[in-house]
């Protein structure tokens, strides 16, 4: 693991420049390094590797599909993981609070072991970092910031804070939803404001949640259990987003009874919050995923509706097709992989696939924002007929488990 210590104002050369270390960002490099390229990752500030069993459960949280889990076990990452702390699911319930229909999801209707992991962000993190040193092609920048990006006809050039000035044949924005190298490629953004909020936290409930993933919709926005460790779940409660301030201010107590009422009460009571955060939702998407000697990944090019916590995943995907198609043409021509054809082909690989993901999510947030006329009945009608339609239910939990497109390579 190398960091920058050039004098101010002395170029550095490197194959590509990947801006934001975070989940995706680390996995673009990881896999490139894997592949042979000179990669330098810019990170302004740099994660802790150490753990305790005992560490606290964080408030961000990602239910990573078996895609993913490919993926980050292709980069030697998932062991990493597995040391630190995951929890597997393998059932999701599904209903709503004005009627008794709901949707029930088994991982043996799919022989799957599970429905996915149930894994902390940081905790991501921190495996995809420990590996690498293991790459002496895998060069760090920590604690510096892009204040300018060029773009030229045979090269790009990211200048930092400090004065040093990247060169590289191309750069990576991974630097998420508010992207400062997106902004500095001069990329506009379609943006949606949803008017929600997503509350998120940590608790321990009365009753065990079964190694399950609870979702209740109701008037105000779903609520979701996400199953951890016996009693212990990840909660993200969905609210109009002028009650954030109200939600994040209630005491401990307070919190827990509105959690409980929320949830249906259905896991019992709820016996211990931890650290709570908030942050509204707000769908974006990238105009363009590329310029010559630029590409957008994860964040950076799309958010999505959290509420089939897909977003991550998509990340990892346009990270691990990013990878594919790089590798491909630099093997076919050295010389010409960083074309503009070359990044045209990942931003068409990933592009319609994360519009439909979108799309299927504000889909489920109008079908669910309960209204009193026909949306209530055919709520109630349809989701006792999904319930007992079981090839669809296969069908829905095989797209989800393992993706909707052609996978790349690392998250076979």
């Amino acid at each position: 693991m190398t960091e920058s210590s050039k004098p101010k104002n002395t170029p550095t050369q490197t194959d590509v420049v990947i801006v934001g270390g975070g989940m995706v960002g680390a996995t673009v490099a990881l896999g490139l390094a894997q592949a042979g390229f000179d990669v330098t990752l810019l990170e302004r500030r740099a994660p802790s590797l150490e753990w305790s069993d005992d560490a606290p459960y964080q408030t961000r949280v990602s239910a990573l599909t078996r895609a993913s889990e490919n993926i980050l076990k292709r980069l030697n990452a998932w062991a990493g993981i597995e040391r630190r702390r995951c929890h597997a699911f393998t059932d999701m319930h599904v209903w709503e609070s004005v009627s008794d229909a709901e949707v029930h999801f088994d991982a043996r209707d799919v022989q799957e072991p599970n429905l996915g992991y149930v894994v902390e962000n940081n905790v991501i993190q921190a495996a995809l970092w420990e590996q690498i040193p293991d790459y002496p092609n895998l060069h760090l920048i920590v604690g510096q910031t892009p204040t300018d990006l060029i773009l030229e006809n045979d090269q790009a050039w990211l200048i930092l804070d400090n004065g040093v000035r990247l060169q590289a044949r191309l750069v990576v924005g991974a630097d998420g939803a508010l992207s400062k190298t997106r902004d500095m490629a001069g990329i506009a953004v379609q943006e949606h404001d949803y008017q929600q909020c997503a509350v998120v936290g940590c608790v321990k409930t009365e009753l065990s949640n079964q190694d399950t993933c609870w979702q209740r919709y109701q008037a105000e926005g779903p609520f979701a259990y996400l199953a951890m460790d016996n009693n212990m779940s990840s909660i993200a409660w969905y609210l109009p987003v002028e009650q954030m301030q109200w939600a994040l201010s209630l005491s401990d107590d307070a919190f827990a009874a509105a959690i409980a009422e929320a949830s249906g009460h259905k896991l019992g009571e709820v016996v211990e919050v931890g650290e709570r955060s908030a942050f509204p939702l707000v769908r974006r998407h990238a105009e363009q995923y590329v310029k010559p000697h630029f590409v957008l990944v994860g964040d950076a090019a799309h958010t999505v509706h959290p509420q089939a916590g897909q977003g991550v995943n998509l990340g990892l995907l346009d990270a691990a097709a990013l990878v594919e198609v790089l590798t491909e043409a630099k093997q076919a021509n050295p010389e010409h992989w960083d074309r503009f054809a070359v990044l045209r082909r990942y931003e068409r690989w990933r592009r319609g696939d994360n519009v439909i993901v979108q799309r299927s999510m504000e889909g489920f947030d109008w079908l669910f924002k309960q209204d009193q006329g026909l949306k209530n009945q055919f709520r109630q009608w349809v989701l006792p007929l999904a319930d007992q339609a079981k090839p669809l239910k296969r069908w829905l939990m095989s797209q989800a488990l393992n993706g909707r497109e052609v996978l790349p390579a690392l998250a076979k």
